[in-house]
């Protein structure tokens, strides 16, 4: 899985480099919340709009993998008191308590 990711990584680099190198002498206007930028390399606009939505998907499976360990711990504390409970179940003894059989005999007397 990781070679693959690092595969997939340097595909959408060199399609990015590709197409950056097109469009080096092309140039836009960019307005960038209320602030207006003239004569912009289109190859600049590109980098900077990719590096900020990985940045956005990093900042979101951050978000999303901290959910999942709080979740797995969770579990796990829920799993830890479940076999806590089945041990002392499976440690129990079947016959009655002593205390049990007493108070029945008393309301058994009554």
């Amino acid at each position: 899985m990781d070679i693959f990711r690092i595969i997939l990584t340097l595909i959408i680099f060199i399609l990015l480099l590709v197409l950056a190198l097109t469009n080096i002498e092309v140039t836009t206007s960019v307005n960038v919340f209320g602030t207006y930028y003239e004569h912009v390399r289109v190859a600049f606009v590109m980098l900077y709009a990719f590096a900020f939505g990985a940045i956005c998907v990093g900042v979101f499976m951050l978000v999303s993998e901290i959910q999942l360990h709080a979740r797995i711990r969770r579990q796990h504390r829920e799993i830890n008191a479940i076999t806590e409970e089945l041990r002392s179940f499976r440690n129990a003894s079947l016959e009655p308590m002593p205390q049990d059989t007493e108070a029945e005999n008393q309301e058994d007397e009554s």
